[in-house]
């Protein structure tokens, strides 16, 4: 169902993925993040039930991991490899 111009002019903006995880990484500006970790601190779960799960699972990882290097290019969020019992894992912080 489309909307008028008042309900347009009282809507609020849509933010980015990239909006969304430098505002969460800046706000935790004395942290490090891995991608999951982000994900799971925006609001969003990462669980595969089945097939169908599996595959927009992955659609969604895609995303944010185009989101976090984009920012990344943008040199507003630095990457670093932090080694980890089960192997090195990046962890993401705002600059």
């Amino acid at each position: 169902m489309p909307v008028g111009q008042e309900e347009w002019k009282a809507g609020v903006k849509h933010a980015t993925f990239e909006e969304r995880i430098l505002d969460f990484l800046r706000r935790n500006q004395n942290n490090a993040f891995s991608l999951a970790e982000i994900v799971i601190g925006l609001g969003y779960k990462i669980e595969i039930s089945d097939f169908g799960s599996f595959v927009s699972g992955v659609a969604g990882y895609w995303l944010f991991q185009n989101a976090i290097e984009n920012l990344v290019k943008q040199g507003t969020v630095e990457g670093r490899k932090i080694k980890q019992p089960t192997g090195e894992q990046v962890y993401f912080r705002a600059i």
